[in-house]
This record gives structure tokens, sequence and C-alpha cells, in this order.
């Protein structure tokens, strides 16, 4: 009698476990694993705004603007320092964030590509661009034309500097005190330096074919410029200035 008693009783427990089964397998589909639930009501979407005003998605920079999200802010550098007022409208730091496909040039038809594109670190040159305000962070709408370089891999040194176009990097030569039977030279503090070291040197300029033709001064060559061609640039290693290879008044 004892078996037949403990065959009746699995026989109950199994017919039980059956119909919880039943009742339950849909409640557990229908809910599913956490991981799942979670990614069906998806992360929360993105929220873009310009100037403070919302937009239905991502902007996209046309022809051969840049938009640029600032690196450091006007006020200090990115050790701290308070920069005075003047200091303020040199060139500085950013990250692209998009780049637009280029510009058609009109009277060829080429299309000329943009020279920067997302993700490189750039510098930008004095004056350029249109500030703006994009997802409560200060970005910078730039063309091309008016940045000066990108830094390899994203580190901010003369020998990471890569200028765009035909532009030149020129580590400047410091000022003589004297000539070279010792007669002291009177120099004033605001005479800018027009001669100095090619430390890096762009690809060429672009033709309104799409074409570049290459810089005829190399790195290492060193060269004479007009008193107000280009623009001052701080990097570390000494006083520097990018120049178009067009306001070089000669090389040796």
């Amino acid at each position: 009698e004892k078996p037949q008693v403990r065959a009746c009783q699995i026989r109950e427990n199994t017919m039980a476990g059956v119909a919880l089964a039943c009742v339950l397998g849909p409640v557990a589909y229908s809910l599913g694993s956490p991981t799942a639930a979670s990614a069906r009501r998806g992360a929360p979407a993105m929220q873009y705004s310009l100037n403070n005003y919302p937009l239905p998605g991502p902007l996209s920079p046309v022809y051969n603007q840049a938009l640029v999200k600032l690196s450091r802010s006007d006020e200090t550098t990115t050790g701290g320092l308070f920069l005075a007022a003047e200091e303020k409208e040199k060139p500085r730091e950013g990250v692209v964030v998009e780049a637009g496909p280029g510009r058609v040039h009109p009277d060829t038809g080429a299309t000329l590509p943009t020279a920067v594109k997302s993700g490189d670190l750039v510098l930008l040159g004095e004056f350029a661009g249109e500030k703006v305000d994009y997802n409560g962070a200060s970005h910078q709408f730039v063309s091309d034309d008016g940045i000066l370089g990108t830094f390899k891999g994203g580190v901010v040194q003369a020998d990471t500097f890569c200028p765009l176009r035909d532009r030149l990097l020129v580590r400047l030569a410091e000022a003589q005190s004297e000539t070279s039977s010792g007669i002291a030279l009177a120099t004033g503090d605001d005479e800018a330096a027009t001669q100095g070291e090619v430390v890096a040197a762009g690809p060429g300029r672009m033709t309104s074919a799409g074409e570049v033709v290459p810089v005829g001064i190399s790195a290492g060559e060193h060269v004479l410029f007009g008193k107000y061609a280009g623009a001052d640039v701080s990097l570390p290693g000494g006083k520097f200035k990018v120049v178009h290879a067009s306001d070089c008044l000669a090389k040796w």
C-alpha cells in the first residue's frame, strides 16, 4: 500500500507543477528579463538645443563649415590661469563635433572637401567663426579657412601640430640685443618678430579644380615674412606664429 500512496502523491505533485507552469509561463514571457524590459523601454532620447532653443535633432554643418566644441573658456587657460582681455581673442583649441562635406567651386564645379573631420583637435584662428551655445556647452561654427591646423593624437605640442593648406608653423627667432661687434641694439617691446624656423608645413594650397599645390617651403628651413602676417600661437617650447607660405618673403 505504501508504494501506491507514494505514486499517487508524485502524480499529484507533477500535475500541480504543470498547472503552475501553464499559469506562470505567459506571465514570465510577457515580463521578460530585466535587461529585455529595459531595452523595450529604451534609453532616454538625446535632447538637442541651440542657444537655449530646442532642436528636433543634431546640427549638420553645411559646405566647408565645422562645428567645434571649445576646449576652454574665454576667461581661463587649460591650466586655469586668468586671461587678460587682449588675450581672449587669441587662437584656441577645440574638438570638431561635425564637419560639412565641402563646398563646390562656382567656376569649375569641383568639390573642395572640408580639411577637417569629426574628432579632430583643432587650433582656431583669431576672430574666426560664430560662437553658439549647443547642448549647453560653448561651441563655434567656423569654416575650414579659419582653422589653423590640427594636433595629432590630441596632444597640444608644436611637434604634433599639422598646419592646414599652405600654412606654416614658425618658431619665432629671438630678437638680437647687440650686433656681432658688441654694440647694443635698441628694440621696442612691441616690435614683432618677422623671421624664424619652420617647424611644420601644410600639404599645400588647393586650386579651384580641387588639386593640391605643394608648399615650396619645408620644415627646418628659415623664413622671413611680413610684419602683420599670420597669427601668434601659444605652444610649449617657445613663441610661434602660423603664416601662409604666400606671406613669406624669403627662405634660407
